[in-house]
């Protein structure tokens, strides 16, 4: 029964570490959170030099958002620098929309590594656009700085909706396997 109890204690020892280990402290959150603020707004201003110190700039850097009937995907700090420095310098003026960010939720991967999504809404010139987020952010040197930037319209109406595969492709693959 001893061994038991001492299994027992262990265990509940073991969930806690793990939760504890998993959880963000709220300086954290509040320092992400922080980071999300500024890097938007220095994207919005098109503001290049603050904007790109606020990246980690390495092959796994990943950009995707899909605006306006625009997607723009770029994988790794190369492609997103090059495609960001023609952005920020294509002559037009930068805006200051106001954000707000609603049902944050912090995923925490690792000790370095944090996952995070909201729902955010942009407010310009009296329009309101609201759009679902993902960023990963990774701890440097005491630094949050993005990893993944993600940003998808919160409304599907824009978004052409995945197909199915129909009855002919089903039946097509079914007959292929046979075949193997």
């Amino acid at each position: 029964m001893k061994t038991l109890g001492y299994l027992c204690f262990i265990l509940l020892l073991f969930v806690n570490l793990s939760q504890a280990q998993n959880s963000l402290s709220p300086e954290d959150q509040s320092k992400i959170k922080q980071l999300i603020a500024d890097e938007t707004k220095a994207f919005y201003a098109k503001d290049y030099e603050t904007w790109m110190i606020l990246y980690r700039q390495t092959p796994q850097t990943y950009f995707a958002q899909y605006d306006k009937g625009q997607l723009i995907v770029k994988d790794g700090w190369d492609a997103l620098s090059s495609w960001a420095i023609t952005w920020f310098n294509d002559g037009k003026k930068g805006a200051t929309p106001t954000f707000s960010r609603e049902k944050t939720n912090f995923r925490k991967v690792n000790p370095t590594y944090v996952w995070v999504t909201f729902k955010q809404v942009k407010t310009l010139d009296g329009k309101k656009e609201t759009s679902q987020e993902l960023r990963i952010v990774e701890l440097i040197k005491g630094e949050w700085k993005m990893v993944n930037h993600t940003s998808m319209p919160a409304s599907t109406s824009s978004v052409k909706e995945e197909t199915t595969v129909s009855e002919k492709d089903k039946k097509s693959s079914v007959r292929s396997e046979k075949k193997q």
